[in-house]
This record gives C-alpha cells, structure tokens and sequence, in this order.
C-alpha cells in the first residue's frame, strides 16, 4: 500500500512539472489589459519621439538622450541672462491649419550635468507652433521659460481648448503636495498671444488636507472643481466656469481633540470673464481653500 501510495505522489509530482514546464503557444494572444498597456506605451513612445523630433528643428541635433535636450534658455526672471536646462517634451497638439504646437518643460542643469530637481523647485514653460513648408517644418514661435509652475521640477497635464470662435490654447494641471496638504491650479494661455503669459493667474481648482488629517486637526477639508468654457454673447472668449463640490470639517481651536468636528458639504461656482488681459472674477466665488 505504501508503495502504491508513494508511485501516485511521484506521477502526479511528475504530471504537475510536466503542466508547469509546458511552452506557451506560440501567437497565442495576449490578455485584454495587457495588450493595451503595450499599445498605451507604444502610443507615448511614438508621440516623444515625434516631439523630439520637432524640439531638434528648434534646437538642433543637441540631444544628450532620446528623450530630452540640454540647451540654452533665457532665466524666467531675468530674461536676459542664459543658462542651461533640460527641455523635456511633455504634449503635443496638431491645430485645425497643420500647425503643430509642442509644450516643454525645463530644468535648470547645474555644473555637473545633471538636472536640478527639488520638491519646492517649479517646472518651466516652453511652448513652440511649427508650420510645415515644402515638406520642411519650420519655427513659426518659441515661448522660453514663460512660466513657473509646479513643484519638483515639473507641472501636470496639459489640455488643449479652445478659448473662443477660432481661439486656440491650452491649459495646464498645476500644483503639489506638502506634508499632506495638497493643492491643483490650472493656468490659461492662448496661443495667438504673442507673450505667452499665464491668462488665469494660477486659478485654484481643488484641494484638501485629508493626508494631515487627524485627531487633533481642527479644520479638515476636502474640496474639488470642475472647469469648462461657456459661450458669452458677442464676446471673443468664452466665459471661463469652475463648479465646486466637497465637505469641510471644523471645530473650535481652542475645543479639545475629543470633541467631533462639525462637517458641513459644499458646493460652489465662479464665473470668470476675460477682460482683454485676464480671467477675472465676474460672479460667484472660488471656494478652494489655500494651503
């Protein structure tokens, strides 16, 4: 019996190597989810690369890697002094006229070639339109180090929007996170503005503190908007509208942790109208607290 017993334990010990060293088949598909993150990835490759691309029409064949250049930019603050950063692309947008604008974010390198990347340190701004002529692309614009934005060296997504009838721009995804209290703004800016200046002046959109949040935080908050553009009747931009929602949480500053704080739900809207230089507050309020 023992022996029968111990043949059956190495059969079906033999038959499981046997399954588990079984070769896939070959052109056997992949999984659903798997088959897409591989065509997400190729997607984000292509676009770096043709973005790349265009960077190298602007800047030369100046690249120390695939993905970014190391090139001489003007300092944010005073234009007319140059240093080197690493432009990295970040998006891409082709207009309805062939022109193909491409936003960049820049670095400052120090003396050892490496990018200068802290948590309080902002990502900067560089925008380019390109405009194909006999089969050649062409720099039709070039935005440097336009704006600070961020933190850790870097901003968020980018947007592309139309501002009004024939109006192209974009927004930017701003903000950061600092010891469990976060905070998301988006800056506007139109294209056929000849500056390229940040037209919303870091407009809030959401924040919250639920990181930090504990017992002894007397005032919790979590609150979150919404964007979009409304038509304004023979105007030349669109309204730009913000919907808020969310909770708040307070007590006292002086009552005891113990004591449960009040939550109260939220919501809220502001209305901003461009006034030819900038959005400006026309009604409502912007409920997002600061951090």
């Amino acid at each position: 019996m023992v022996n029968k017993l111990a043949l059956l334990c190495v059969t079906l010990a033999l038959t499981a190597c046997a399954k588990k060293a079984e070769p896939p088949v070959i052109g056997e598909p992949a999984s659903a989810p798997a088959a897409a993150a591989v065509t997400a990835r190729q997607a984000v490759d292509a676009n770096t690369t043709r973005m790349m691309e265009l960077l190298r029409v602007v800047y030369g064949d100046k690249a120390a890697h695939e993905n970014y250049l190391d090139v001489e930019l003007p300092d944010p603050d005073k234009r007319d002094e140059m240093g080197v950063y690493r432009l990295q692309p970040v998006a891409m947008h082709e207009l309805p006229d062939g022109r193909v604008v491409v936003v960049a974010n820049a670095q400052m390198v120090d003396a050892n070639g490496d990018a200068m990347v802290a948590h309080v340190t902002t990502g900067l701004l560089n925008a380019y339109i390109l405009r194909k002529e006999a089969g050649q692309w062409k720099v039709e614009a070039r935005h440097e180090n336009v704006a600070s934005l961020g933190s850790s060296a870097t901003f968020d997504e980018v947007e592309w929007v139309t501002l009004g009838e024939g109006k192209p721009g974009f927004i930017v995804h701003h903000g950061g996170i600092w010891q469990g209290y976060s905070i998301s703004l988006i800056a506007v800016f139109d294209l056929a503005d000849g500056k390229l200046h940040d037209l919303a002046h870091d407009m809030s959109l959401s924040s919250e503190n639920e990181g930090a949040c504990g017992p002894e935080t007397a005032h919790c908050w979590s609150v979150e908007g919404k964007w979009q553009f409304e038509k304004r009747e023979g105007a030349a931009y669109d309204d730009l509208v913000l919907r808020f929602t969310g909770y708040d949480e307070e007590r006292p500053e002086t009552a005891p942790e113990t004591e449960e704080r009040k939550r109260n739900e939220v919501k809220g809207m502001a209305r901003y109208k461009f006034d030819g230089g900038r959005y400006v507050l026309i009604e409502g309020e912007n409920i997002v607290p600061g951090v």
